[in-house]
């Protein structure tokens, strides 16, 4: 391809291919180039550097499976729809696991703030439903890790599995399990906020 045929579009599902046939490790800018039969400064034209390469990229895999506008009403269905959504850009990109992970490489909050207004029939606590959205995310990142590790390693064309790998069915336990936790919890927060007593303070006057 020549410089002229260049876009970021084109440089960056050129990437994502790489990624997901060689991994993470093997994309760079030369490998890169070599795939678009182009030079590497003229790639620079389009993409800064390696990093905003990889940011562009694990917007491209997370696109591929958004969250849907407006959330399902119910808090449970919400959480169940973003945790399958993720499994689903893990396991066509699994890369995306690392990538996703790094603040240098994906910093956008638009998913944490969908997910904490679909909590908001769980809490009212915006703080508790952050923690909530964290804990599905990082459930269902490593469930991904234990599902996908074969594939995160190299190795032969047709490699064993572990007898610890997770499967879809451990997933949907396991999510259901951390949702039963976070409604307790959230129970509990409640009645603690319940139980506290109010007490109001007045202000201190001088004596007349």
């Amino acid at each position: 391809m020549s410089s002229r045929g260049l876009s970021r579009g084109a440089i960056v599902a050129a990437a994502v291919r790489i990624a997901d046939a060689e991994g993470i490790a093997a994309l760079s800018m030369r490998r890169l180039a070599t795939e678009l039969d182009s030079g590497v400064m003229s790639l620079y034209r389009h993409v800064a550097n390696k990093d905003t390469l990889l940011t562009a990229i694990t917007r491209a895999a997370c696109d591929e499976h958004p969250y849907p506008e407006p959330a399902p009403p119910d808090w449970r269905e919400a959480m169940r729809l973003a945790a399958r959504l993720d499994w689903e850009v893990y396991c066509t990109h699994p890369w995306a696991l690392v990538t996703s992970s790094s603040a240098r490489h994906f910093s956008d909050t638009s998913c944490l703030d969908w997910m904490v207004d679909a909590l908001a029939d769980l809490t009212d606590d915006p703080d508790l439903a952050r923690s909530f959205s964290i804990a599905v995310w990082s459930y269902v990142q490593g469930v991904c890790i234990q599902h996908l590790a074969q594939q995160l390693l190299s190795g032969g064309d047709k490699p064993e599995q572990s007898p610890l790998r997770a499967t879809e069915d451990d997933f949907d336990l396991g999510l259901e399990t951390l949702l039963d936790g976070m409604e307790q919890r959230a129970a509990r927060h409640r009645s603690d906020d319940a139980d506290t007593p109010f007490t109001r303070t007045f202000p201190v006057t001088a004596p007349r």
